[in-house]
């Protein structure tokens, strides 16, 4: 596979989400369990990074520089 940046809306097939509300749900119930595995500051990155993943569910490909 060889995957190029650009639009978001190209990887759009790569979610295994149907909508934001299930991606919130798993995210919720997946940091209940892992949080305590991330420094404050990985996690403020993690939830940055997590705002991007909005516009198709689970799926970001924002830039280190755009963080």
């Amino acid at each position: 596979m060889n995957l190029k940046s650009g639009s978001v809306d190209q990887f759009e097939q790569f979610s295994q989400f149907k909508d934001l509300q299930e991606f919130n749900a798993h995210l919720e119930i997946w940091l209940a369990v892992h949080k305590y595995k991330f420094s404050k500051g990985e996690l403020a990155g993690l939830k940055r990074l997590v705002r991007f993943a909005a516009k198709i569910p689970g799926v970001s490909n924002a830039k280190i520089g755009r963080c």
